[in-house]
């Protein structure tokens, strides 16, 4: 009897850790799958098919919950910029500097509270990849939260006001140095 039991607990284990890693395994290579390489995705479009919507709001202001990307980009009070064919030409470079190695998953999960997001799109393939920004240490790129890294500011700073700019330069914990140039402190 005492086998039996033994052998039925040890089964039951065994397939307890199995399904664990198996689901591991699978949002492992979930994630991997959504994560774009930007650069790639940039040349094998068209520059007049490309479009980039920007969706922002004050970092100050106030809600009563925080935001996920749906409440930010249909709020009254969000700004919305779109930059089209040649008018993203000029700073496709920008876009293009995002690598994989900017993607660097968290170690502690946060939350995300939607004060900036961006898509970029194509008329050919629709949504190329998106990124939120807003909460806590991480950004969420394609829905999956990696550590902030200023290259995602960056590479839409040129279409945002001044003042929006300069309050994201302190969410990234920016300096602005004498020569205008911007450093990340160490």
């Amino acid at each position: 009897m005492f086998v039996k039991k033994s052998i039925i607990a040890g089964f039951i284990f065994v397939l307890i850790v199995a399904t664990i890693l198996i689901s591991y395994a699978k949002d492992n290579m979930h994630s991997k799958k959504r994560l774009p390489n930007v650069s790639m995705l940039i040349e094998n479009e068209y520059i007049e098919d490309l479009s980039l919507t920007v969706y922002y709001e004050s970092l100050n202001f106030f809600t009563l919950f925080p935001w996920n990307v749906d409440n930010l980009i249909n709020s009254d009070s969000v700004k919305k910029t779109v930059i089209n064919g040649s008018d993203l030409e000029e700073h496709i470079y920008l876009l293009k500097q995002i690598s994989m190695n900017d993607l660097v998953p968290v170690q502690k999960k946060s939350y995300l509270d939607a004060r900036l997001y961006y898509v970029l799109e194509s008329k050919k393939n629709g949504k190329l990849f998106d990124v939120a920004m807003g909460g806590d240490e991480s950004i969420f790129v394609n829905g999956i939260e990696v550590k902030k890294n200023v290259t995602f500011f960056d590479a839409i700073r040129p279409f945002l006001p001044e003042q929006v700019a300069k309050e994201f330069e302190l969410y990234f914990d920016i300096r602005v140095n004498g020569d205008g140039g911007m450093t990340t402190p160490k």
